[in-house]
């Protein structure tokens, strides 16, 4: 399911009792070492304010791993790009991970490729038959956060596969448009 802004609120005022808790038994805590009154709150503040920099580090840290969600999850959120991009009956499909048309009718095919390593042609073998045959695929797309070997990139440019790895997939969340960078791969 989608995050949607109502969800954030209400994760925020979720969290509020998670953090009051702590700040309270700090403040007790720093009263009991002799700093009381202002001071606890100003040390209670301060430690939380840590607190809150280290748990936000290590959620950024897991968020930037490569395998941080598990395969369909990624599926969903490739299909939640190509939906904000405005691309028509987007769906994901078991043969190729998402599915989609462009505007102009076009076919887009998108497959999700290994999260453990390069891309190999043989990563691409089966996804090119499923585009081409099996599906009639205008704009095959193969996506893999670990990059590709020369001899996937040789591959795919010789089938007129679209690659996207780190940097492009970067940058298709950051708002460039699936149909720019798909004009920009070749």
């Amino acid at each position: 399911m989608p995050r949607t802004p109502a969800h954030a609120k209400f994760r925020g005022w979720a969290i509020a009792p998670l953090v009051a808790l702590p700040a309270i038994a700090l403040h007790d805590l720093f009263d009991c070492v002799g700093i009381s009154g202002n001071d606890a709150w100003l040390a209670t503040a301060a430690s939380l304010a840590l607190l809150c920099a280290i748990v936000q580090l290590a959620g950024s840290a897991l968020e930037n791993r490569p395998d941080h969600a598990d395969e369909r999850t990624f599926e969903f959120q490739l299909a939640d790009l190509c939906r904000r991009d405005g691309l028509l009956a987007v769906q994901v499909d078991p043969d190729a991970d998402v599915k989609a048309y462009l505007p102009n009718g076009s076919l887009v095919l998108i497959r999700c490729g290994p999260t453990d390593h390069e891309a190999h042609p043989r990563d691409l073998h089966d996804f090119i038959g499923a585009a081409h045959h099996d599906h009639r695929a205008d704009i095959p797309v193969f996506v893999t956060p670990h990059g590709f070997t020369t001899e996937a990139r040789r591959f795919a440019e010789y089938h007129g596969i679209v690659l996207l790895d780190r940097p492009r997939l970067w940058q298709w969340q950051q708002g460039y448009g699936l149909t720019t960078l798909v004009g920009t791969t070749h």
